[in-house]
């Protein structure tokens, strides 16, 4: 591949081929996650420590580095994906007992939860700000209130970049949270083999429900406000146009 192909093109070609491997690897460790016990039986330590040599074993083939250290496939940063760091952390928890399990992937839950919170309240603060109609005083200004339109425009073009330059920066944060915290998705995984488990599952599952149900009205007010604040005053609307001010 690396004689026929680009650079960038051999990288993601290879990288689509090591998400399958990790996803091959994580189906012969755990069931897909469900509600539902598993039939499926956990590993034993002689079993997990043979798979977790492949994992380290098709590593290095990726990497590709020479005899001199140099780096000739996919660079290491690439393959330790969050996928990959999942793996890692399955390994940890695999053969913990269930009652550590379910306390784990209770402390889990309440994170997610709290910070699902945090994100619905800042979400609600910023759609009142949005639904507040402050462009009436600037849909009655007097010509001479466009003279500096260019420097609002570039003032725009700044903070556009400064946004972008803070949405990286939040995409990186992002995925160094999820490459450094475990996933309850597979504590969840791991508790489907275990029989005494199924009670938990279940109310997990409901839980989830709940949350989803909770973050899906969010959106929707979120999307009411928008729309709203799209069609009002500031995009032509008619309900505080120059010759259409509210009666008193």
């Amino acid at each position: 591949m690396k004689q026929t192909l680009t650079e960038a093109t051999m990288i993601s070609v290879m990288t689509r081929l090591w998400k399958e491997v990790l996803m091959a690897i994580e189906n012969l460790l755990v069931p897909p996650l469900s509600e539902k016990p598993s039939s499926q039986k956990p590993l034993t330590q002689a079993e997990m420590d043979v798979v977790y040599q492949w994992l380290k074993l098709l590593f290095e083939f990726f990497n590709a580095r020479d005899d001199e250290g140099e780096v000739l496939g996919v660079p290491a940063d690439v393959l330790k994906s969050p996928k990959w760091h999942e793996l890692q952390s399955l390994n940890f928890f695999y053969f913990d007992s269930t009652e550590i399990l379910v306390r784990t992937s209770e402390r889990m839950a309440a994170a997610t939860a709290q910070r699902a919170e945090q994100q619905l309240q800042s979400a609600n603060t910023q759609s009142h700000r949005m639904s507040a109609p402050a462009s009436l005083g600037a849909s009655l200004a007097p010509p001479s209130a466009f003279a500096s339109m260019g420097t609002i425009r570039r003032g725009k073009s700044i903070m556009m970049s400064r946004n972008l330059g803070t949405m990286r920066a939040a995409k990186a944060e992002k995925r160094k949270e999820a490459q450094a915290d475990p996933s309850d998705d597979m504590i969840l995984r791991i508790l489907r083999m275990r029989p005494e488990a199924a009670g938990y599952l279940k109310e997990r599952h409901r839980q989830k429900e709940r949350q989803a149900a909770q973050r899906a009205a969010a959106l929707i007010v979120r999307q009411s406000v928008t729309q709203g604040w799209n069609s009002g005053p500031a995009f032509g609307g008619a309900q505080y146009g120059r010759n259409n001010l509210p009666r008193r």
